[in-house]
């Protein structure tokens, strides 16, 4: 059987979990987290159920892609995201909050609650870091002048994968560096970079390889890496023509001014056919109201009536 692939991509929700969220391959997860929490260290975990229903009445369920527990009795959410979203660093403190109402006893008096961890893996960057190209940053909850802790039980991991910019031959053999490597090119690999010596790294590959799946698992990852990579054509192509129409219309008013007015107009008018078909293609593929609305430049009430 000839694939277009080798390996799967790691940041699609079933490979991923096939990898680090089951059972019999939990030592990557413990690699991982070991890699990643530098404050312990983790002996052994227990894959929770990913749904987390709130004890205050009409509040939103949490559905994280993974949700550990160490052998100290401390939460670890794993998140997996590819693009961009509104208020995303709100988005993991709510998941906290979660865990501490599902930790605290309603009625008790005390609020003691294990250690919360959030890391979140993204395929880009978040406005808090910019300036910061460290691959992983952490934020805990600090005074504002003396940095002192507040509390040591709430911790916040982000990991910007386009920051990692290193190829396979550049590789140093540094374990998380390596790992993340492997999160951002899966796909693009046809062999192990001989600097991935660790033996963690044995499983990752092992499972990964596509053809070592069974058919389903395979045709459902597969299924979902051409379909991200049909959506991210797309993207490029919608970007590149609205940027090129930004140039003709700004020639044809002749000033900056003339260039947003003609932008808008058009956008108004919903005259550009391209931008309408990559819009109604972004619909199909289940793609959200406002990322069309940000890859294309059409208004949001447009795109809700396509």
């Amino acid at each position: 059987m000839h694939l277009e692939f080798k390996y799967a991509d790691l940041l699609d929700d079933t490979a991923f979990k096939l990898v680090f969220g089951q059972e019999a391959t939990k030592n990557v997860m413990i690699e991982f987290l070991n890699q990643v929490i530098t404050d312990k260290r983790i002996v052994d975990v227990e894959f929770a159920d990913k749904e987390i229903h709130p004890n205050l009445r009409d509040k939103k369920t949490s559905i994280y892609d993974l949700l550990c527990k160490t052998d100290d009795g401390s939460r670890i959410i794993v998140e997996l995201q590819k693009r961009k979203q509104d208020s995303y660093a709100e988005r993991m403190l709510y998941y906290s909050m979660h865990q501490i109402l599902n930790q605290v006893e309603t009625g008790k008096s005390s609020f003691d609650f294990c250690p919360i961890y959030v890391i979140s893996i993204m395929d880009f960057t978040i406005e808090q870091n910019t300036g910061n190209s460290n691959l992983k940053t952490v934020y805990r909850l600090l005074e504002e002048n003396t940095h002192a802790l507040l509390t040591d039980r709430l911790t916040y991991i982000f990991i910007e994968l386009p920051k990692l910019r290193k190829k396979a031959d550049e590789l140093d053999g540094d374990v998380f560096e390596g790992m993340c490597f492997c999160l951002k090119n899966m796909p693009f690999l046809n062999n192990r970079p001989k600097a991935l010596t660790h033996s963690v790294f044995d499983t990752i590959f092992q499972i990964s390889e596509l053809l070592e799946m069974d058919e389903e698992t395979r045709g459902i990852i597969l299924e979902n890496m051409t379909t991200e990579r049909d959506l991210k054509n797309q993207f490029d192509y919608a970007r590149k023509e609205g940027h090129a129409l930004g140039i003709e219309e700004g020639r044809a008013e002749g000033r900056a001014e003339g260039r947003a007015e003609g932008r808008a107009e058009g956008r108004l008018e919903g005259q550009n056919e391209t931008r309408l078909e990559n819009a109604k293609n972004f619909k199909s593929l289940g793609v959200s109201v406002e990322i069309i609305c940000q890859a294309t430049g059409l208004p949001t009430e447009v795109v809700e009536n396509l």
